[in-house]
């Protein structure tokens, strides 16, 4: 019943939306009312989550067309089949696939504006400990500090809300 009156309400914000249709930020009173249309689409998957597949479906279909009028050749096949079979995808906010445990592999520090140095980083998870290859394991802490190192320390330090909390 609820999906119903959502549903319904989402009709009605495309119907109010009509007088919009013909805004001068559209060419033709029918992008108006795609674009009306995807609104409403949108505030349905926010309101009803069971409405996300449906989406996921019409937006694959989509871009498959746009392929098509493209003649885009697909050379692997089962990886295409194989994203059509995707039933949960995980992303974060940039989009990248994760599983809730972002992990530095790798510290690249710039020396005097010539030298690159690249580390290897170990360590897994949310666990404190780890290495930074190259570095040793006890830096002597000066007064000034300098260098690509230092300065990565303090940005880290400066930019960083993160605590610990063990079990």
């Amino acid at each position: 019943k609820l999906t119903i009156i959502i549903g319904l309400i989402c009709v009605g914000v495309w119907v109010a939306s009509i007088p919009k249709f013909n805004d001068a930020t559209f060419k033709q009173p029918i992008e108006g009312a795609i674009y009306y249309a995807k609104v409403a689409v949108a505030l349905g998957v926010a309101a009803i989550p069971e409405g996300l597949p449906a989406v996921i479906t019409l937006c694959l279909s989509l871009g498959t067309r746009r392929m098509a009028k493209r003649n885009v050749i697909v050379r692997k096949l089962p990886s295409v089949e194989t994203l059509g079979c995707t039933s949960v995808i995980c992303t974060d906010k940039t989009g990248t696939l994760t599983t809730n445990e972002m992990t530095a592999v790798s510290l690249v520090l710039l020396e005097d504006n010539s030298l690159v140095e690249e580390h290897a980083i170990s360590g897994v998870s949310y666990s404190p400990e780890g290495t930074i290859d190259g570095i040793e394991h006890s830096v002597e802490i000066q007064n000034n500090p300098t260098g690509a190192l230092a300065d990565v320390a303090a940005v880290s330090a400066l930019c960083n809300d993160a605590t610990i909390v063990g079990n």
